[in-house]
């Protein structure tokens, strides 16, 4: 009977015997190295780059233009110095953009800079839980397996014991029967656990831009339950002050309301300006003795169309600045939502996974201590004694499982407010 009560005692401390990896995973190290392998923000990076580019471009003047022309020859003898009017001419000319037009442009491409900058905290906080996830079932599955192959060495003994017994005519032959059919049980399910390890590895290193059969350490032997306030109004208004994704559509909503401004600019014309010099030959009977020529011009277009373009353009955007504003409603009632559901499931998941500990864990245990008692002076048949393990072991998966979800919960919750 020894060997059955170390048996038993192995199984009634549970997790805690488990021993712990040398080359534990750092979920904070894992999150910085997504942060900066991750091709979809490299993307994004890039994008607020090009954005940044054209600040500076949407606050310049147009490029001035330069143009020579050959004037007045006359086709009968292609010389410059046959009449006064021929010359080589040299145009010089400049637009100017109604005043406050190019500020407002320049605005309206700040805060398009800013909008992708905000997109690119939004995608680098979805990375992060990205991260998280994986990590956090890694942990779950490889400890489901620690704990499966645990009760797999004392699902053997039980065998061997019921052998014994049933050798010398104390035991039934549905008792070994019935303890192999658990074991093969247990077999398959460790078959499952072992392929839900392999895909969250591999989904892990998907994250970290890493190869997917990539090799990894081993995740922390227990994970705990965080402690995070978990209130919704308070959440609910972190989300609404700082959120990426509303953050973002502030800022486009900021650079529509500039574009309205370049809109509504756009009715008063541009202006260019013109210096023209003319370089002459004739001489001959000239009254200004063959003096060059100088002209000064002004350019104004003629917003002769502007009931259907330029007003048109405020209009649309306006248009585009409802819609965006429209669709950051849409949003935060959104996050709203998803914040109360986070809560309400991670308070759920807490709160079993207490039950689990406080009560129900410590309940198998005793039972299973008192079948083993039974069993050893015969009051209590193997199968009972076999149930009892069975329980105490779903028992301590299901606990470790409610606090991997809530775990999980958490992560999508910090995701959700946007902090």
């Amino acid at each position: 009977m020894y060997a059955i009560r170390a048996m038993i005692g192995l199984c009634l401390v549970g997790i805690s015997i488990l021993p712990v990896q040398a080359d534990e995973l750092d979920l904070d190290a894992l999150i910085q190295e997504a942060l900066k392998n991750n091709p979809n923000l490299s993307v994004l990076r890039a994008r607020l780059a090009a954005f940044e580019a054209k600040i500076p471009q949407a606050g310049a003047l147009e490029d001035p233009s330069f143009r020579f022309e050959v004037s007045n020859v006359p086709l009968s003898d292609f010389d410059l110095s046959s009449t006064p009017m021929s010359g080589n001419q040299f145009v010089i000319s400049q637009k100017f953009s109604f005043p406050g037009k190019q500020r407002a442009r320049e605005r309206s491409a700040q805060f398009a800079s800013d909008s992708v900058a905000w997109l690119l905290r939004d995608r680098e906080l979805a990375i992060a839980n990205a991260v998280k996830q994986p990590f956090f079932e890694l942990a779950y599955v490889t400890r489901a397996i620690a704990i499966m192959e645990k009760n797999r060495v004392l699902l053997q003994d039980l065998i061997r014991i019921a052998r014994t017994k049933y050798a010398v005519g104390k035991g039934l032959q549905q008792d070994v029967l019935k303890a192999q059919v658990s074991l093969s049980a247990l077999d398959t399910e460790l078959i499952a656990l072992r392929a839900k390890k392999q895909l969250a590895e591999a989904r892990l290193n998907l994250v970290l831009n890493r190869s997917p059969q990539s090799p990894l350490g081993a995740p922390p032997d227990t994970i705990g339950l965080s402690s995070v306030p978990l209130t919704v109004d308070a959440l609910q208004a972190q989300a609404d002050e700082g959120h990426p994704s509303l953050k973002a559509m502030d800022q486009s909503i900021l650079m529509w309301r500039a574009e309205v401004e370049v809109a509504r600019r756009n009715v008063w014309p541009d202006m260019t300006v013109s210096l023209g010099y003319r370089q002459r030959a004739f001489a001959a009977n000239d009254p200004v003795g063959g003096s060059d020529f100088i002209s000064v011009g002004v350019g104004i277009p003629l917003p002769v169309f502007g009931g259907r373009k330029q007003r048109q353009q405020i209009v649309e955007a306006r248009a585009n600045m409802r819609e965006v504003e429209a669709q950051k409603a849409a949003e935060r009632q959104q996050i709203y939502y998803e914040i109360q559901r986070l809560i309400i499931e991670a308070k759920q998941h807490r709160e079993s996974a207490e039950l689990f500990r406080t009560a129900m864990l410590p309940q198998a245990e005793q039972s299973l201590a008192s079948a083993l008692s039974g069993y050893q002076v015969d009051k209590v048949d193997f199968l009972t004694l076999l149930n009892n393990q069975m329980t105490l072991l779903n028992f301590e998966m299901t606990y470790y499982r409610h606090v991997i979800e809530h775990e999980k919960r958490v992560a999508d919750l910090v995701a959700a407010v946007g902090r």
